[in-house]
Order: structure tokens, then C-alpha cells, then sequence
């Protein structure tokens, strides 16, 4: 587990002494002022039943790398899914993609990052205050994701900052991959007005591997600006506009000889209203509008041979309410996604319609699926979708009796329309009528998730909880939908207009215990699927991957099973001695996974074991860890799926937090990988060819005034 500071209370305490405090009131008919709370720095991670808490100032200077799962991957049982050092998007227990929801604040992060292993997620974590991992019926407000939610939380410095000018810069640089990183945030406020600006860079070069191997196309640009500017009309109510531009541009380490990049603009324009102390029962209402226009494209060589684009408007109301012992929050919304993709050889400057000369649709399709038995396409991948989303999610809690036990409830609809229209698709490419004739009919459908927790004390500095959920999760368009090449995968994707709605029941289990000597914290879950979904690479008879006809790259079909996930994570900070009334704490985190058909053999791509051991020491203003972390040889494979060696990923960190009159100061370095190992990793599709960095040295200054 890793060292951090944190100062954030327990939600469900929190909870529990709102609750007493307005049942105090209601019996008085009076309003209670309840005083400061006072908590200690923990040297863990805030973290409950339900939310885990990351400062992303204290992980940003820890991470190996600068994308999300980088950020994420040494939590409890959380991997990241690189795709090259520019893709790394967090596995979390297991669940990836569609099943882990990304928000900024309370809307959800419109890219494509899930849709496919070589999309960057359309956030830049560096430029968030806070990171939280929801699960439960915490994570349920927001959605069916069996994985749960990671929020980056970035609003309550940009929308309320503090009275007067605050701000802060930051740099580093590592020598292994030539990374630069410079950025900076600045607020000014008044009685009543406000701005926030806040900009980020990074780039990075070609890295090299443990074997000294440089990896070509593995550079990286990620640019990133926010302009916020408020208006508080009054003591209770506050408005907000903001825009948002984020840049990447990265390369794509495969087996093709010219290079593969891609090149992604994502705008965001927001409003955001909010109201507090509305009555007796609502606590605050808050209404947020955005609308996000997303672009990437694909190219290999000169060619730009693939574009996707995605528009989305996106309207949440939430409220925060009490009755009686209940608090909770509730949030209604409505989401529109329009989506274009095209994929062609140097024909992807725009997007366009297809011509059409009155001849039969889908000709070739049909002679391919004649000749093979599988309806191969060469044109554009997809039709042109748009999706209407309307949603709602409660969360409810209370405590219960005098033990401080938490009961949690919550619940999640949508109601969900997806239209298709295959204008963009050539002519004899169109998928043919005469294999399917509701092909791109409109499909109007639903998904109900529920959701409960339970948290209770059970001495002094133990606590055990329980969250069981029932999760349901409509197909997405693009698992829909997809038949064809996918060039910076090197793939051919066949989706399945057959899927059925996934469903789930998930159940999770955390103990967490803690006196002066130290903190242990157990977790175990279990998730039982039906019709999950993943995306299988097809063999032949005689077991040869099969390859399309037109660049005879491996064919990967998008499939449907039952299947169980099963895991945990034992973590133990231990304060062995203390040196000048400072503990020397010993750190162990062990994670172990296992995904399952219910039908027999391994699902792709699961993580293997893994094993953390470090030591920390935080005397006054400084701050040294060394930690060992050793991924065991990946040996529960799907059929037909390689092994992959274990390695040791050694790292030393160093930090000296000095404040002065201009401000408080970080000043830092690091090394990762000093060992130089060779190392790859498991749930990588690029794991071959994309290997992790080598040993590499950083550092870097910070100064908050």
C-alpha cells in the first residue's frame, strides 16, 4: 500500500454524525451548528466501505507514468492496460472497459477509451485535486459498472476557490525517455467573483526496456488547459462557466514498419448552478451542463487511415438530501452521443456519405461470408450511430443502532435509445438484408442495478463491511456494431448485433483493522456474470489464429459467457520502530485474481499475482520510501494465450517539503525499475512489443502559494 497523507473523514462516519446532528434538530425544531472535527493524518490512503481516497499531487510524483492507470496500478487489486506508454487505462478487480465508469467530477469523461485497447482516456490526471475509486452502492449512483467508478474530482478548487490568489507550479524531467513536465494553476477570488486557469504539459521521447532495447513510436505529447470563471449571486448560490482543451498525440509501438500515431483534441464547455440550503430536506441542488466535441484519428506512414468522433451534451441534476436518519444523493440525467467513425487507407480527412448507384447493398459482404462463413467487410467499420441515455441513481444511508453500524442503499435506471444509420458505409460494404433485415433497425431498451452495504464496527479500530449488488449493462454500439479492420490494433473486429444485456452480481467483502502499531486493511470479492462480454481471437480447427483477407492480421470476435471473477488483496503498514518519535513503517500489499469461464478454461488477458514490500520514513519535512514489488510469472492463461515471466520492479523515492514565506515547497526524485529488468505486462495487448521502461531517474519541484 502506499504512503500518503490524508486529512479526508470517513464518509460513513460523516454520515453518522450528520444523521445524529439533524435528528437532534428535527426533535428541537432548531438547526444545529455542529463544531470542527478534528482528524489526524493517516499514512494510508483515506479510504471506507465504498470510497477510496488518492491525493493526485502525492501519486503523480510516484507514478512510473503520467496516464491514469499509471496513477492507479500499484492500489489494491487495479492494473493498468497500456497500450504503449500513451494508453493506460485502470483494470480494476478484473473489470475493464465498459465495465469501469471514468467521471470528471459528477459527468462522465466523453472519449472512447473504452471502446478500444489503443484509445487514451480523455482526462490528463495530473490536472485533477483528488482521485476517488467508488464502489457499491456508492458507485451505483453513477452507473451498472462492476469495476465501479474513478472520479477525478477537480471542481472544488476551480468552481469555490479560496479568497485572494492561490496558485501552483510544478516540473520535473527523467532521463530514460527524456520526459519534461511543467504546469501550473492560478485562482483569484473576490467576495463574489472568481477565475480559475490551470495548463499541462507533458512529452516524453522513445524509451528503452530493461534490455536496453529502444522502443520506437513510443513518444508522447499530452497538452492540457481549464478556464473557470464564477459568480456567487449570493450567500447560497453560485454559477460557473469553464472550457476545457485537451491534446494528445502519441505513437503506437506494433509490428508494422511505418509508424502508427494517434492524434486526439477533446473540447469541453461547461455550466454548472448550484444551490445550497434550498430546505429542511435538501441540503443542495446542483445542475451541470456539457457539451464535449472529441476527435482522433489514426495514421500509419502518411496516411491517415483512421478518424472517430464523438459529440456528446450531457445534463445532470443532483441533489443532496436528508430525512430523518437518511442522507444521500440523488442524480437525474440525460446523455446524447453521436458518434461517426471512418476507417479507409488515406481516406479519412473527413467524414462523408457513402455514394449510392440504386444496386444491392452489401454484395461483397455476402460473397466473403459464402466463401468463409464470415461476413468480412472492407469499408467503413460502423455505422453512424446516436445514443439517447436517460438515467437516475439514488444513494441512501443511515446508521443503525448504537454500534455506528452504516446500511447503504442504492439504485440505478436508464432507459437507453440507439439509432444507427449506415449512410457512411460503401455501398457493398453495407451489412446485407438478406443475412440480417433488422440490422440497423433503432433499439429502444433498459437496465435496472441495485445495490446495498453494510459497515459495521466491530471493536475498537476494527471494522467489517459488505457490498452486494445486482448489475445489468446494455452492449455498447461499438460491441454492436464493429465489422471490420482496425488499424492501430492490427486487428479485424467482428462485433455481435446479437448480444444480450450483461448482467451481474457482485459481492465484496473489506476488513480493516488499526491500532498504534500499524494498519491492516483485507479485501476479497466475487462476481458472477451472465453473458459477459470480451472480445475472443478466433482459431481454426488445427488451432491457427485466424487472419483477414485483406491485411491477414488475427481475427478477434466479440463474445458472450458466463464467468466468475474471484480475488483479493491483503494490505499491512506495520510501524516496526521509531527513530526520533517518527515510525519506520514496513509495507506489504499481496493481490491475487482469477477469471473464469463457467464453462471450463481461463478468460484473456487477467493479471497475475502480485507481491509489494517496502519501507517508508517521514521524519518532519522529509519523506523516504524504497519498496519492491514482484509480478509473478502470468501462468492462468485462456487457450491458445502465451505465459508471461515475472519480474521485480524495485523503486526509491525521496522528497523534502520546505515552507517559507513564498509558499510551501516539494522538492523530489525517484528512481524506477533499478534493477533494469526486462519486463512486460500480461493484460497488455502490445505486451511483445511495448514492454515496460527500463531504470529510470526523476525528479522534480513543486510550490504551492
Amino acid at each position: 500500500m502506499r504512503v500518503m497523507d490524508s486529512k479526508v473523514l470517513s464518509v460513513p462516519l460523516l454520515f453518522a454524525v450528520l444523521a445524529s446532528g439533524q435528528a437532534a434538530a428535527e426533535d428541537s425544531g432548531q438547526k444545529v451548528q455542529l463544531d470542527a472535527i478534528q482528524v489526524e493524518e493517516s499514512l494510508m490512503e483515506d479510504s471506507d466501505a465504498q470510497r477510496q481516497t488518492i491525493k493526485t499531487d502525492a501519486e503523480s510524483r510516484r507514478a512510473t507514468g503520467n496516464t491514469l492507470g499509471d496513477y492507479l496500478d500499484d492500489q489494491p487489486n487495479v492494473e493498468s492496460a497500456s497500450y504503449g506508454p500513451g494508453v493506460g487505462r485502470p483494470v480494476i478487480r478484473g473489470m475493464d472497459g465498459y465495465r469501469v465508469k471514468i467521471l470528471q467530477n459528477d459527468t462522465e469523461v466523453s472519449d472512447l477509451s473504452a471502446m478500444s485497447s489503443d484509445h487514451a482516456v480523455g482526462v490528463m490526471p495530473k490536472a485533477s485535486e483528488r482521485i476517488e475509486l467508488l464502489k457499491g452502492p456508492a458507485s451505483v449512483l453513477y452507473g451498472a459498472n462492476a469495476g465501479g467508478i474513478v472520479r477525478l474530482v477537480d471542481d472544488e478548487e476551480s468552481f469555490s476557490p479560496k479568497k485572494g490568489l492561490h496558485g501552483k507550479l510544478q516540473g520535473s524531467a527523467a532521463d530514460n525517455n527524456d520526459a519534461r513536465n511543467l504546469g501550473a494553476v492560478l485562482s483569484a477570488a473576490g467576495e463574489a467573483f472568481s477565475v480559475h486557469l490551470s495548463g499541462f504539459k507533458s512529452q516524453t521521447e522513445d524509451y528503452t526496456d530493461g534490455d536496453g532495447n529502444t522502443i520506437w513510436n513510443s513518444d508522447v505529447l499530452t497538452e492540457q488547459g481549464k478556464v473557470v470563471a464564477g459568480y456567487q449571486y449570493r450567500p447560497t448560490g453560485r454559477v460557473a462557466v469553464s472550457y476545457q482543451y485537451l491534446h494528445k498525440d502519441y505513437g503506437i509501438p506494433n509490428r508494422t514498419t511505418e509508424a502508427t500515431r494517434i492524434d486526439m483534441t477533446s473540447k469541453t464547455y461547461g455550466l454548472k448552478i448550484e444551490e445550497l440550503d434550498l430546505s429542511k430536506h435538501i441540503d443542495r441542488l446542483q445542475f451541470d451542463l456539457n457539451y464535449t466535441d472529441y476527435l482522433h484519428d489514426e495514421t500509419e506512414g502518411d496516411e491517415r487511415d483512421g478518424l472517430f468522433g464523438q459529440k456528446t451534451t450531457a445534463a445532470n441534476l443532483t441533489m443532496d438530501y436528508g430525512v430523518g436518519k437518511w442522507l444521500g444523493t440523488v442524480i437525474v440525467g440525460y446523455r446524447e452521443n453521436d458518434l461517426q467513425v471512418c476507417h479507409e487507407h488515406g481516406g479519412c480527412e473527413s467524414f462523408t456519405k457513402a455514394e449510392r448507384n440504386g444496386g444491392p447493398l452489401g454484395t461483397s459482404i455476402l460473397n466473403y461470408y459464402n466463401a468463409t462463413g464470415l461476413p468480412y467487410s472492407h469499408g467503413n467499420p460502423m455505422p453512424d450511430t446516436t445514443t439517447q441515455t436517460g438515467h437516475m441513481g439514488i444513494l441512501a444511508e443511515r446508521p443503525v443502532g448504537e454500534s455506528q453500524a452504516i446500511l447503504s442503499l442504492g439504485a440505478h435506471v436508464e432507459v437507453r435509445s440507439l439509432a444507427a444509420n449506415p449512410d457512411n458505409i460503401q455501398q457493398t460494404w453495407v451489412y446485407p438484408p438478406s443475412l440480417d433485415p433488422d440490422y440497423y433497425n433503432t433499439d429502444t431498451d433498459w437496465a435496472a442495478s441495485l445495490s446495498a452495504g453494510w459497515e459495521q464496527p466491530l471493536s475498537k479500530g476494527l471494522k467489517t463491511s459488505l457490498n452486494l449488488s445486482y448489475l445489468e449493462r446494455l452492449p455498447s454500439a461499438d460491441e454492436l456494431y464493429w465489422n471490420g479492420f482496425h488499424h492501430a490494433t492490427d486487428s479485424y473486429i467482428f462485433g455481435n448485433r446479437d448480444l444480450n444485456k450483461e448482467k451481474s452480481l457482485n459481492l465484496d467483502w473489506d476488513t480493516d483493522w488499526q491500532n498504534d502499531t500499524g494498519r491492516m486493511q483485507v479485501s476479497a470479492f466475487f462476481y458472477r456474470f451472465w453473458d459477459y462480454i470480451y472480445q475472443q481471437t478466433l482459431y481454426d480447427d488445427q488451432g491457427q489464429v485466424v487472419t483477414d483477407p485483406f491485411h491477414l492480421s488475427p481475427v478477434w470476435e466479440t463474445q458472450q459467457t458466463d464467468a466468475i471473477f474471484y480475488g483479493g488483496s491483503v494490505a499491512y503498514d506495520w510501524n516496526v520502530v521509531r527513530l526520533n518519535s517518527v515510525p519506520l513503517v514496513l509495507q506489504n500489499q499481496f493481490d491475487a485474481l482469477r477469471a473464469e469461464k463457467v464453462s471450463g478454461g481461463n478468460l484473456p488477458r487477467t493479471a497475475p499475482m502480485s507481491w509489494l514490500i517496502g519501507l517508508n520514513y517521514a521524519p518532519n519535512q522529509w519523506t523516504a520510501s524504497l519498496s519492491l514489488k514482484h509480478v509473478f510469472e502470468a501462468t492462468e492463461v485462456a487457450e491458445h494465450e502465451a505465459e508471461t515471466p515475472g519480474y521485480n520492479w524495485l523503486q526509491l523515492y525521496l522528497d523534502w517539503k520546505p515552507k517559507t514565506q513564498y509558499g510551501n515547497w516539494v522538492l523530489w526524485m525517484k528512481g524506477d525499475n533499478l534493477l533494469d529488468e526486462y519486463a512486460q505486462n500480461h493484460i497488455s495487448f502490445l505486451k511483445d512489443y511495448a514492454p515496460l521502461i527500463g531504470r529510470q531517474f526523476s525528479a522534480g519541484v513543486q510550490l504551492d502559494f
